[in-house]
């Protein structure tokens, strides 16, 4: 089930009705009964609750999903309390297994028939499939788990000993499908302080969330039907049609994919758990480095400080760092899809930000507006085109597209007009977040959620309006989140 999905939401609104009966019960216990220990079994309650919910979320698409990431849970949970109580080489030999055979098993299951059918080609031999399938959200909740072993590795938080909260933790079914991807120290200690749902969470999370549902089913939907055609027979469209679906490719992906964060954070927070934002208006930034801190920002910070610091960052020399550059861009490019039109994507990164590393200005050396603006659009031109690797079926394919951007052909003119409207949405909404952030002070501009006050009947009007055009202008056909199959 996707969570833009009728389905889905008649499920989610099942669970938000069942926990706010347990609220209810809680209330009854704490001020009428006045029992702490029953309010609080009904607190863990409603975490088992979710939790169910969630393996159901997970096994709704496949049992044997349900079973790896259990397996995954139970086996980091013990390697986790071992960390704790074991010392020295005995500790970094936990470690060590631990993470080894949590990669395995994304090894095993997402990039088999990658390497299988790469070792065939080699032979001279045909395509070869082992019919592996993907696990639902794998490659994030692997993250998250490796994450919170070294975490605990470092001293950087205690091991969790309660099976419950660390396999919510694990499972939650807001993040599971296409993340973000979230660390222990943000999640379970709300989870071991829930104290449930309420009127102010809900009212902030369900604005956010149809805002992510606007930018998913209104935008991006729409978007990829024009980008699918292009793409598909790229030879067919004039070069101006090339350009302006490689251009609406950038806003789909964007929107696609912050839409489903934004509607994760949403459903987080009606459900009563706070999760950081995970896109920060990526298209402003002035060069590389800045747009990897604004885009996917859990899995950016993630790489950075799990395995671009433990490589040496940029305290051995530039030559080191040129290297490590590298080596993370490459690895991201390969989490991201088991193709060589990531791996080829994740090493252009890599090469862009070692040369941007050697010549980027001083930190005390000013820029004018007009600079600014030209090294964004720089930025963004780069960054769409590099997006095209990312999008084509294959190597060869992301080949004719570039030919195609760069030499002037005839064919099929199409001026998509919902790449005009997406434009103006992604514009107004910087504009907003510029003019935000000039008049709180703030010294960079960050992107928000322009929350109403839902107990005055004007905000009310407002955001229904929303709502109903959101599901008017919504387009229906294929609705598959980007980022699910990664």
């Amino acid at each position: 089930m996707a969570l833009n999905s009728l389905k889905f939401l008649a499920y989610f609104t099942v669970l938000c009705i069942m926990l706010s009966f347990l609220q209810l019960a809680k209330f009854f216990v704490k001020k009428i009964i006045k029992k702490d220990l029953g309010a609080h079994i009904l607190d863990r309650l409603q975490i088992v609750l979710i939790l169910l919910f969630s393996y159901a979320f997970i096994c709704a698409a496949d049992l044997k999903f349900g079973i790896c990431i259990a397996l995954l849970t139970l086996f980091t949970y013990f390697i986790g309390i071992l960390l704790g109580r074991t010392e020295g080489k005995i500790k970094r030999l936990c470690l060590t297994i631990g993470i080894c055979l949590s990669l395995l098993m994304l090894v095993f299951f997402k990039y088999s028939n990658f390497f299988a059918d790469s070792f065939m080609h080699l032979l001279g031999k045909g395509n070869v499939n082992l019919k592996i399938m993907l696990p639902v959200g794998i490659s994030f909740y692997t993250l998250s788990a490796v994450g919170y072993l070294i975490d605990v590795y470092r001293g950087d938080y205690k091991p969790e000993k309660n099976l419950l909260n660390y396999g919510l933790f694990m499972a939650c079914f807001t993040k599971i499908t296409a993340g973000p991807i979230i660390r222990a120290g943000e999640l379970l200690p709300q989870i071991k302080k829930y104290r449930g749902i309420n009127w102010s969470n809900i009212s902030i999370g369900i604005q956010i969330f149809v805002f992510g549902l606007f930018k998913k089913i209104v935008l991006a939907d729409r978007l990829g039907v024009f980008v699918n055609d292009v793409f598909n027979a790229p030879a067919e469209f004039n070069t101006f049609s090339v350009i302006w679906a490689v251009i609406s490719y950038s806003l789909q992906i964007y929107l696609d994919f912050s839409g489903y964060s934004d509607m994760a954070i949403g459903m987080s927070k009606i459900l009563g758990f706070d999760f950081s934002r995970n896109f920060n208006l990526p298209y402003i930034s002035a060069n590389l480095s800045e747009f990897w801190k604004r885009w996917h920002i859990s899995l950016s910070s993630w790489f950075k400080d799990y395995l671009y610091i433990p490589l040496g960052g940029s305290r051995n020399g530039k030559y080191r760092t040129i290297l490590n550059l590298i080596i993370v861009m490459l690895c991201s490019g390969l989490w991201h899809g088991a193709a060589w039109t990531f791996v080829i994507w994740g090493l252009m990164y890599g090469i862009f930000e070692a040369i941007y590393s050697l010549f980027k200005r001083k930190k005390n050396i000013k820029v004018s507006r007009i600079q600014n603006i030209c090294s964004i659009a720089v930025n963004y031109v780069i960054v769409a085109l590099l997006w095209v690797v990312f999008r084509a079926d294959s190597l060869s394919k992301s080949i004719d597209v570039y030919k195609l951007i760069f030499t002037y052909h005839k064919g099929i003119m199409q001026p998509y007009t919902w790449t005009f409207f997406a434009i103006a949405c992604v514009a107004a909404s910087t504009f907003a977040a510029i003019i935000k952030s000039k008049r709180d002070h703030d010294k960079y501009v960050n992107g928000f959620y322009p929350i109403l006050d839902l107990t005055k009947l004007s905000s009310l009007i407002i955001f229904f309006t929303f709502t109903g055009l959101t599901i008017i202008m919504a387009y229906f056909g294929n609705n598959a989140f980007i980022y699910g199959k990664f």
